[in-house]
């Protein structure tokens, strides 16, 4: 699954202070309004337009706090992982970390990261300032874990020039508009909407899944129900779109390739795509929405970011330092928007700096309902057969759609059994 460093994003900010994870240091164990010279590392995987973004973040936090001082570092998407991974087995472990959304309950349980409950007190945000899923998502066996920095959504991009040819004034905000305007952009050898046989297939099947008023599993995220009426609804909608609009059996990355040769009338993609196919990057008028809400939820899928603290950091000036510098992150991340990040925190999102953005502001209603997978331990595992059924239907080498889901279902039941007796009830201390 090819994706950029925004979509299913981890990013890693590391602050190690006086010693940290490294070394012992004078202040350990003393309250936060004694330490001085905190020097702390940042770590990310933020190698696209919006790592300026932060660094610039990262110089401002530097010439406001004499106290602390962080360095930044850009670690690549690719090898973070294993150095994370590397990093805990060594306990050299960094002492903030932003985690992606469906790992937050896997490194919690590893040990990873540690609860923030003791320093919420400094950070000072509540259930009310994000989308109450965003918030519910860091949290893991009643303890806080993360919070949340950004949310990049599903996004519907459109060729306005071939929308306005079909007579067409607006982007599809429903089904019956959503099909009336593929209808009419399929013509003249053009695709009203192109969708491929992988990523984001498994993504959007999610979203309808949710828009058609089901879910991927039940109350205690021990069986897999997507399955269920609204998941066969919601494949089969997928299936009649690509046999109605699109050409069959592309492969990932083929929608983005015909929307920009211009091609296409409408293509469903993650947000980071903005500047490959609006703008100068197009030689038409290339423009960003909202997904359409195709059933009667209101739901889009989405990836998360949020500022975690690793389990190596125990030093009390650390934790301290850890948590001014997350609450200064996100009491100025409507400056992430520039790069094309949208903000989780509800003041920043709604910042008319960001609202001035026109695809922040198309999209900023659609973080409202996110799409995020339980907050469960190795939950990704489980996903694995839905995204291969998912994919089999749209390739059409699979062609019972609800014989597809029952077998997915089944083995990513057997992998959600096995990550209960692997992990336990509990996160590891």
């Amino acid at each position: 699954m090819g994706v950029s460093a925004l979509m299913l994003t981890i990013l890693t900010v590391v602050l190690s202070a006086c010693g940290g994870s490294t070394g012992s240091t004078s202040n350990t164990g003393q309250s936060g309004s004694n330490c001085s010279n905190v020097q702390l590392t940042f770590w990310n995987a933020l190698s696209g337009p919006d790592g300026p973004v932060v660094q610039q973040l990262v110089t401002q936090y530097n010439s406001s706090h004499p106290d602390s001082k962080v360095k930044m570092s850009i670690i690549p998407l690719n090898n973070f992982a294993t150095k994370l991974d590397t990093a805990a087995a060594s306990k050299t472990l960094p002492d903030v970390a932003i985690i992606n959304e469906d790992q937050i309950a896997t490194q919690a349980f590893r040990n990873v990261i540690s609860p923030i409950d003791d320093v919420m007190p400094k950070i000072g945000y509540s259930a009310n300032d994000f989308p109450a899923r965003a918030w519910s998502q860091d949290e893991v066996a009643g303890k806080r874990y993360g919070i949340p920095l950004f949310i990049n959504t599903m996004t519907m991009f459109y060729n306005a020039d071939l929308l306005k040819q079909a007579g067409l004034s607006n982007p599809p905000t429903n089904d019956a508009e959503f099909q009336k305007a593929a209808a009419a952009m399929n013509t003249g050898g053009k695709h009203g909407f192109q969708i491929t046989t992988g990523f984001p297939v498994q993504q959007i099947f999610q979203q309808l899944l949710h828009q058609f008023g089901g879910s991927e599993f039940n109350a205690d995220n021990t069986q897999a129900t997507w399955n269920s009426p609204a998941g066969l609804k919601a494949l089969q909608w997928m299936k009649n779109a690509q046999a109605k609009y699109s050409q069959p059996k592309l492969p990932v990355d083929a929608d983005v390739n015909s929307f920009k040769a211009g091609s296409a009338g409408m293509i469903w993609n993650g947000i980071w795509q903005d500047t490959n196919v609006t703008g100068d990057a197009v030689e038409f008028k290339g423009e960003a929405a909202a997904t359409p809400q195709i059933g009667t939820q209101p739901a889009t899928w989405a990836g998360m970011g949020s500022l975690t603290i690793p389990s190596s950091n125990t030093s009390s000036c650390t934790r301290s330092a850890a948590a001014t510098f997350i609450k200064y992150v996100v009491d100025n991340s409507a400056k992430m928007a520039q790069g094309g990040d949208l903000p989780a925190y509800r003041k920043a999102r709604n910042d008319a700096s960001v609202q001035n953005i026109p695809l922040m502001k198309a999209v900023s209603p659609s973080a409202e309902n996110p799409v995020f997978p339980p907050s469960v331990p190795g939950i990704s595992d489980a996903f694995t057969p839905l995204g291969n059924a998912v994919g089999a239907v749209m390739a059409g080498t699979s062609q019972d759609l609800q014989k597809s889901l029952d077998t997915s279902v089944n083995q990513a039941n057997q992998i959600l059994k096995q990550n209960q007796q692997k992990y336990g009830s509990t996160p590891k201390k």
